[in-house]
């Protein structure tokens, strides 16, 4: 909880995110220009609406007129700590995505670097089914030292929210509304249930900003960049968790989709995420098995030892140490026919020093 005066910096950031019609783009090119919201703040003239549009501006100028000390006190009062990017409350997993937030607002406990975050997204109009697998898949990610990351939306996001809790873990909503204007309402006390468990509520929206239709699109990038991959519950085509999948691909992201009822709407895309290669997961042990991660909270990977590889072997095995590659990349680094890699990455497989991913991609296996 913020108990201390902020910097002039960090209060001039949320000067500008107060303002509901300033743009992302216009805010970054803001920053990128002046430098810094303190220079922002300053040297604020009517040039800048040529920036920021004349109902930005207007907002701006009037927000400015009321000080900063009017807006470090509301956020003192309404106990909101900040996170500016880069420094030690940020999530590093945020600073990694292409449109990562200036500003975070926060209720909680915010952990700059965790291990393990999966993000599970899902319907509204979910079915008894999604809603008892959504619980379920939490819960025993939880009961593994997994953080689960939702948008406490009604539906599948509430259902994992509480799963977790009911594994006694940590879970944490990105709000596509304030902190101070928890949506639904409903949630409310789900949401402080979260924080005292050692959760968290954030939100890039400034305290007071009501859920407005637009912000749940922008805010699904953050559900995504704020975790290691995401499970699609239950969803139809053309939602917004398509969106937030969307971010998630872009991002890097593993995608696992929960296999529904043939002809059911909320099946439609997780079939199609399935065929289009996502992982297939019917439980919380197929995610960490996937994401090579070993089971029991607080355990610790066993190293294995390494066992002696042929000279191509040995190639293969080295090309993959940076990052993942396909068959066709591979191919032209290796400089061997297409058979002879067939075999040498079905050797390493058996060894299990090797993942295959899909669209015939290939990466170390974690050890």
């Amino acid at each position: 909880m913020t108990d201390m005066p902020e910097t002039r910096e960090r209060l001039c950031r949320v000067w500008l995110s107060c303002s509901e019609s300033l743009s992302y783009s216009s805010r970054k090119r803001l920053l990128e220009t002046y430098l810094s919201a303190e220079a922002v703040f300053d040297g604020f003239t009517p040039d800048m609406a040529l920036v920021t549009g004349s109902k930005a501006y207007a907002e701006l100028a009037d927000l400015r007129t009321k000080g900063l000390d009017r807006i470090e006190k509301s956020i003192i009062r309404s106990g909101i700590s900040l996170a500016v990017f880069g420094d030690q409350a940020f999530p590093d997993l945020l600073e990694r995505i292409g449109d990562p937030p200036d500003l975070l607002f926060y209720r909680g406990r915010m952990i700059k670097h965790e291990e393990r975050v999966i993000a599970i997204i899902g319907s509204r109009r979910e079915t008894k089914y999604g809603r008892d697998q959504a619980f379920r898949i939490a819960r025993d990610l939880a009961v593994n030292g997994v953080t689960v990351v939702s948008g406490l939306a009604r539906g599948v996001d509430t259902a994992a929210h509480e799963g977790a809790l009911d594994g006694g873990g940590r879970t944490v909503a990105i709000l596509g509304s304030g902190i101070n204007r928890v949506y639904p309402q409903e949630n409310a006390d789900l949401a402080e249930k979260m924080i005292r468990q050692g959760g968290a509520l954030i939100s890039e929206f400034h305290p007071s900003a009501g859920p407005l239709s637009f912000h749940f699109p922008f805010r699904n990038r953050l559900v995504s960049g704020l975790s290691h991959g995401v499970v699609l519950i239950e969803a139809r085509e053309k939602s917004g968790t398509q969106i937030t999948i969307g971010h998630a691909l872009e991002q890097g992201r593993e995608v696992f989709a929960l296999p529904g009822q043939v002809g059911l709407p909320g099946s439609e895309l997780p079939h199609r995420m399935i065929r289009e290669g996502a992982r297939l997961v019917t439980s919380a042990a197929d995610i960490m098995e996937d994401m090579g991660w070993q089971h029991g909270q607080g355990a610790e990977q066993l190293e294995l030892p390494m066992p002696d590889l042929t000279n191509q072997q040995r190639r293969l095995y080295d090309a993959l140490c940076d990052e993942p590659r396909g068959f066709d990349e591979l191919l032209e680094l290796l400089e061997v026919p297409a058979p002879q890699l067939n075999v040498t990455i079905t050797q390493l497989e058996l060894f299990g020093l090797i993942d295959s991913l899909p669209g015939r991609m290939f990466r170390q296996a974690r050890r």
